[in-house]
């Protein structure tokens, strides 16, 4: 339906809403079914990570003010839409229209899918993903060397770059055949989920719940790391620097609070799972076979979710990648995922990401209102 809610105000006589999640599925926490249109005064334009939010006056049909939360994309994901998003596109006091859907649980909060200016002008929101890499035309040029016949998985003296758009955007087996997810790892069919993996039946059960609950528990609302093949399949990239001197790699997320794993290639072992507080990112030893990188990882929390979509893992979980730069602009991503607590076998599956020339810009997932809890244990990883 849509909303009989118009006319504004010059003074502020509402208050302000909170917003419910700081990194969150769309279709998790709004209703697509309920659309609305807002037209009110601007009160507030918070131009910030992890989404932006305009703040409206408006007169109800009761003739009474209520304040309501429009809510917008990252700023970076504004700003690449290239629909003229910008740090001063709105000031409090403009009057403007809001479309968008409203939040699922009743709050004055709504999804927002455009806003018209006061001049008049209407601009849309960003789409839900963007790819960042250009489109490649004509053959992509030969992977760089180190001086020692390594491939890089970085960027070159003098060079920028990062990697992102990780295709498929899930991770399913190898052997699965055709199945389609979305840009967030969700399902186009349920009826798929037995294909992805060799699911202990706890596990494809859990799995299913999180496909059907729209991935509204994901423990990235949470801003808590994106540990395992999610960290490749961050929709903002990730960076790969090496350090050969120090026989080390650093790979960074640029969608998270400055979150970064080590890959250690001097020659040690992974501790034993029980003897080490189990991370995010677990303990990461590699070495080179040829111009692949095989790295061996252990020691993971349950707290997070280690792949797009929801698949579960235990604290037993192992990940064995293999990581290689077949060309300038490709990387491709391999992973067995072994974990006897969750799964009948070990399973491997794969993506590829593409290069992005430019340097990261980083998005920070540190303003939520339920960060504080999460990180001291009290929200629970369903």
């Amino acid at each position: 339906m849509r909303s009989s809610a118009f006319g504004y105000v010059l003074l502020c006589v509402g208050s302000i809403v909170a917003p419910l999640w700081a990194h969150h599925s769309i279709a998790a926490e709004y209703d697509d079914k309920k659309p609305i249109t807002l037209r009110g005064t601007v009160t507030k334009f918070d131009w910030t990570n992890p989404h932006v939010y305009v703040y409206l006056d408006v007169r109800e049909s009761n003739g009474k003010f209520t304040n309501w939360a429009i809510e917008y994309n990252s700023t970076l994901d504004l700003k690449r839409s290239g629909n003229g998003w910008s740090r001063g596109v709105v000031q409090v006091g403009d009057t403007v229209t809001a479309e968008g859907i409203l939040a699922r649980d009743g709050s004055k909060q709504v999804s927002g899918k455009s806003l018209t200016l006061a001049s008049g002008k209407k601009i849309a929101a960003a789409p839900p993903f963007i790819k960042l890499a250009q489109a490649r035309t004509g053959a992509s040029k030969a992977a760089p060397r180190w001086p020692n016949g390594h491939v890089r998985l970085g960027v070159v003296p003098g060079g920028k770059g990062f990697w992102a758009d990780a295709n498929p955007s899930g991770l399913i087996e190898n052997t699965a055949g055709n199945v389609r997810m979305n840009y967030e790892g969700l399902l186009a069919n349920i009826a798929d989920a037995g294909k992805v993996a060799p699911f202990q039946p706890w596990a494809k059960a859990l799995y299913e719940y999180r496909q059907r609950n729209d991935l509204k528990d994901d423990p990235m609302t949470y801003c808590l790391p994106p540990g395992g093949p999610r960290q490749f399949q961050d929709r903002y990239g990730v960076q790969i620097v090496e350090q050969p001197d120090r026989q080390r790699i650093f790979v960074m997320s640029a969608g998270g609070n400055r979150n970064w794993r080590l890959i250690w290639l001097d020659g040690r072992k992974n501790p034993e799972p029980e003897e080490v507080t189990p991370t995010y990112y677990g303990y990461s030893t590699a070495k080179w076979e040829g111009d692949t990188l095989i790295a061996e990882t252990v020691a993971f929390t349950e707290r997070f979710w280690f792949t797009n979509g929801g698949l579960p893992h235990t604290e037993n979980l192992r990940l064995t990648e293999r990581i290689t730069r077949p060309d300038f602009d490709t990387l491709k991503y391999e992973v067995t995922v072994n974990d006897p607590g969750a799964y009948t076998r070990p399973w491997t599956g794969g993506f590829n990401l593409s290069w992005v020339p430019a340097d990261v810009e980083e998005y920070f997932c540190d303003e939520s209102n339920h960060e504080t809890e999460s990180l001291s244990g009290k929200h629970a990883t369903p």
